[in-house]
């Protein structure tokens, strides 16, 4: 009888052993998962991080090119009046100075 006990009694230690090893090897991997979901997050951050740079870089030149073509329509605009005044000056001075002299 006391052999059975002595029996148990080793079956009950290895077991528990067993089941500390594998609450050791159930913390092991919990710790393993979050530092890998932390540097999956990293990741995302720093990717996101790079699309946004990326597509701001985008719109900026585009905002700039943007920009240069008014300010180029704008010259040929204000160029086109400046020759139409140099072409049409008398006959605008006179045109005023009718309607001047008929009100």
């Amino acid at each position: 009888m006391e052999k059975v006990i002595n029996l148990l009694s080793e079956i009950e230690e290895k077991a528990d052993e067993i089941m500390k090893r594998a609450n050791e090897e159930k913390m092991e991997l919990h710790k393993k998962l979050e530092e890998d979901i932390k540097q999956l997050d990293n990741s995302i951050a720093a990717d996101k991080a790079d699309r946004i740079h990326a597509l701001q870089a985008q719109i900026n030149k585009e905002l700039a090119e943007e920009r240069q073509a008014l300010i180029n329509d704008c010259n040929k605009q204000l160029e086109h009046m400046e020759s139409q005044y140099q072409h049409n000056h008398d006959a605008l001075v006179n045109k005023i100075f009718l309607s001047l002299i008929q009100s």
